[in-house]
């Protein structure tokens, strides 16, 4: 074999050619998925929610931020992790005869031709949904409440529609429907 060492230079240099290969083996078995060192929160801005729906939606990073912030029909809630924003929802007042579609319409992370479930009260997608809060009549006869939400991490359209029933029935439960 012509360019390798001999000898004891040669079994010197298989060695670290070995040493070589099985640190690149190792570094590459290792996880490269990123750590969630932050608690997941158990609620959005006072809406209470199981962790187990929350964090399928939520980015890894060091630290979380909740910032709720409001306007004139609709109440929003933003996770920042790390200093970006990773995932939001919404409580918004809209009027009688509106439709999961029409939510949708002007939702982000959710179109209206995304799969639609119970009777098209929700619309969802592996990045957005949307559903309608089911209030009793006398609690506004001439407006319906939906519930928004949206992630920029990657999730499964089966975790985001499961957190936004839950976040639509506990808007429901928890007095959410008298602001309607």
């Amino acid at each position: 074999m012509q360019g390798l060492p001999r000898g004891g230079a040669r079994s010197a240099w298989t060695a670290a050619l070995g040493a070589a290969l099985l640190v690149a083996s190792v570094a590459g078995c290792s996880s490269s998925e990123p750590e969630r060192a932050y608690a997941t929160p158990k609620d959005l801005c006072g809406t209470k929610v199981s962790a187990g729906s929350l964090e399928p939606l939520l980015a890894p990073g060091k630290k979380i931020a909740v910032r709720p912030t409001s306007a004139v029909g609709v109440k929003r809630c933003r996770f920042e992790v790390d200093g970006k924003v990773v995932f939001s929802t919404s409580v918004e007042k809209r009027g009688a005869d509106t439709s999961a579609r029409d939510v949708a319409t002007s939702a982000i992370g959710v179109n209206p031709n995304d799969t639609g479930a119970d009777g098209g009260r929700f619309i969802y997608s592996k990045t957005g949904a949307v559903g309608r809060v089911e209030c009793p009549k006398s609690a506004g006869a001439d407006s319906s409440l939906w519930v928004t939400a949206r992630t920029t991490h990657p999730a499964t359209a089966t975790d985001m529609v499961k957190l936004v029933k839950e976040y639509a029935n506990s808007v429901a439960r928890n007095g959410g429907c008298g602001e309607a």
